[in-house]
């Protein structure tokens, strides 16, 4: 989640669950985002902090290690369970 400002720019706050911390201009944060990748399967992303990728729609920021790794974990379990939904109705 981005949130303006009109006299500093822009502000970021972590995505990952329970946290909201908001960036400093010293730390070391991450990015995140998903895709369907060439074999048309769901695709996870990170990488370090990039200040063009972070103001692309549907970035994730991601304010250290543990976060980034609830949301790894959120998005194999959203993998997880969509499969075996197609499995059963399939």
């Amino acid at each position: 989640m981005t949130v303006s400002s009109s006299t500093a720019g822009s502000f970021y706050r972590c995505a990952g669950p329970n946290c909201g911390v908001l960036k400093g201009k010293t730390d070391h944060w991450w990015l995140m985002w998903t895709s369907f990748g060439k074999l048309d399967v769901p695709v996870l992303y990170l990488c370090p902090w990039d200040e063009t990728i972070a103001r692309k729609e549907g970035t994730l920021h991601v304010c250290g290690e543990l976060c980034a790794q609830k949301l790894q974990s959120q998005f194999l379990g959203n993998v997880r369970e969509n499969l075996l939904k197609r499995s059963t109705n399939g």
